[in-house]
């Protein structure tokens, strides 16, 4: 049987947009955390590092506050460089149904000067011992558009970045995420009135910004977002005119209160905040922090 690692987390505050649902940079820290759990608990051996290349995450409801979830990581592919991992977020107190969210990512193995190297021995027999296979392929990002972008500048803070003194991955998308709402402000579309459900988000990182480098963000919108419909943000960060990180969302602009409609007056939403309340109730002191399956 191939290995699968779980363990439960509750959302917290921290971890959540104003509209107090759980943000893609929070659950790209889940399956940073996870993943280097499941290593260290499978006592993985190598003087390496390990770095993402190119993430892919699929997003089937919002995740409110306080919501108490089961996250389960597993090997997929593997090649002498490089480990493909999937991820699965469910709520705790129903594992069987269906995942909330689900994602994967293609990470590479570098020796300590950032090289490509091998993976340790028999890394793809610890988690595919029934058979080791390649990494699913991904699509290729489309063209980008030709018209000019709305661009915004950005640094890399000592709080963004991670063991390699990279911009971390999680903080990437943040920088995305904060870029998109600044090109938005000009046409006043804003988070007091305009509330956007992420549904899927692609990211492909093509180098390792560094602390105190300064950075370009641009965005194109297809369509341009209006309200009650759907719409697909591309993205480049650049650093003196070199793509470093490139990426495609797809977002619903959910209406808002001001608008005349509740995000959370559908019965949808209304019994999925009620199931999570009752799950941290019952769990948040019965259940172990982690489990291994």
């Amino acid at each position: 049987m191939n290995r699968q690692f779980c363990l439960n987390h509750t959302v917290r505050y921290d971890e959540c947009n104003c509209d107090g649902f759980l943000t893609p940079a929070a659950f790209l820290r889940y399956m940073q955390d996870i993943a280097a759990h499941d290593a260290e608990d499978a006592r993985l051996a190598g003087d390496g590092y390990w770095v993402i290349k190119r993430t892919v995450i699929s997003f089937g409801t919002p995740i409110p506050i306080h919501t108490r979830l089961e996250l389960k990581t597993y090997g997929i592919g593997f090649t002498r460089i490089t480990a493909q991992r999937g991820y699965e977020a469910r709520l705790a107190h129903a594992p069987k149904d269906e995942p909330l969210v689900s994602a994967r990512t293609l990470w590479v193995y570098v020796d300590s000067h950032g090289r490509p190297a091998r993976l340790p021995e028999r890394t793809a027999q610890i988690w595919l011992p029934d058979g080791v296979v390649t990494p699913q392929p991904e699509q290729p990002f489309p063209a980008f558009p030709d018209r000019l972008p709305f661009t915004t500048s950005a640094m890399v803070h000592f709080s963004e970045i991670d063991l390699m003194q990279h911009l971390n991955n999680a903080s990437a998308v943040e920088m995305l995420d904060n870029a998109g709402w600044e090109a938005l402000a000009g046409s006043e579309i804003t988070p007091a009135g305009a509330s956007f459900t992420i549904r899927h988000y692609d990211i492909e990182y093509g180098d390792s910004p560094r602390f105190g480098e300064h950075l370009e963000v641009q965005s194109w919108f297809e369509p341009y977002p209006t309200a009650g419909q759907e719409f697909t943000r591309l993205q480049h960060i650049t650093r003196e005119g070199k793509t470093m990180v490139r990426a495609r969302s797809r977002w619903h602009w959910q209406v808002t209160q001001d608008t005349g409609a509740s995000m959370f007056s559908s019965s949808l939403h209304k019994s999925f905040l009620e199931a999570a309340l009752e799950s941290w109730l019952l769990e948040r002191s019965l259940t172990h922090p982690w489990s291994v399956r």
